[in-house]
């Protein structure tokens, strides 16, 4: 009886034993299947827990702004800094254009000045002879000398002006001194005065040419300015068709308003000369040019 208790106890021991082992088993987690969705969902509330996450708030948010502004605010800066290259460019092209435009216009000048002198010298010396004595045909020889390279050529000058004409057409806006402007337009609009004069000369000459075609029998006008001044006077030769004493002093009467009219243009010339010849080293000095 004794040995059947002991036993009975032991077989109970052993079912606590193992009732108690049985407790302590974990059991295995079964494999789930994860659908797309699932983990997108999953992603999702991952971020707006990152979004909630301390640090994240309204500093957060200005911060980003401050970035994206001091991106916007740099690329207008860099834009602007390539304009303004840009610009300077082609201000300084329109420079070298007008100072180019200026060299030329100096030079041209230097010429029609001389021939216009030259022209002027002999009406005048033209008008010295007595109309009494036009019916000698030695002295219409020498009158012919004086008044053919008149009647042969006129020499007006013109401004080159394609580059001043493109700065009043937006070009000035390209300029950012000011002075440059101005020094350009008081020369400018100062030629108004020398283009009214080379006009006003132009229309005297066309008036005295058809006058003298009236009373003399001319010659055609030489081709080349180089052959106006006749190298071989005629000789015994008559050149006045008609001899009518106030058809004549007419003919006079316009040669001494186109020499009047010649001089006041060379005085004008003159004077815009100086202007254009002061605007070139100014401009050659403030741009650095050659």
């Amino acid at each position: 009886m004794a040995d059947n208790k002991d036993e009975e106890l032991l077989d109970n021991k052993k079912n606590t034993e193992s009732e108690k082992s049985s407790e302590k088993i974990i059991p295995a987690k079964g494999t789930e299947t994860i659908s797309p969705n699932q983990e997108l969902e999953n992603m999702e509330t991952h971020a707006q827990e990152l979004h909630k996450a301390p640090g994240h708030g309204l500093k957060h948010y200005l911060f980003e702004f401050l970035m994206l502004f001091l991106a916007v605010f740099c690329g207008f800066l860099a834009e602007n800094y390539r304009e303004t290259l840009v610009n300077k460019e082609k201000e300084l092209h329109y420079m070298q254009n007008l100072v180019a435009d200026l060299k030329f216009d100096t030079s041209d000048l230097n010429f029609a000045i001389y021939y216009q002198q030259l022209w002027y010298n002999h009406l005048d010396s033209a008008l010295q002879i007595p109309i009494e004595r036009l019916g000698n045909i030695n002295t219409q020889d020498t009158f012919f000398y004086h008044f053919f390279p008149y009647y042969s050529w006129m020499q007006p000058f013109l401004e080159n002006d394609n580059t001043i004409t493109q700065l009043r057409a937006g070009g000035f806006n390209l300029i950012r001194d000011k002075n440059v402007i101005d020094s350009i337009n008081i020369v400018y609009n100062f030629y108004k005065n020398v283009k009214f004069g080379v006009d006003f000369n132009i229309a005297c000459y066309w008036d005295l040419v058809h006058k003298a075609q009236q009373l003399m029998n001319l010659p055609p006008p030489w081709a080349t300015i180089e052959e106006v001044i006749p190298k071989i006077v005629p000789q015994n030769t008559e050149i006045f068709i008609q001899y009518d004493k106030s058809a004549i002093k007419q003919l006079y009467s316009m040669m001494t308003n186109s020499k009047g009219t010649l001089i006041g243009t060379i005085v004008t010339e003159k004077q815009y000369r100086e202007k254009a010849k002061r605007l070139l080293d100014y401009l050659l000095k403030k741009y650095d040019l050659k």
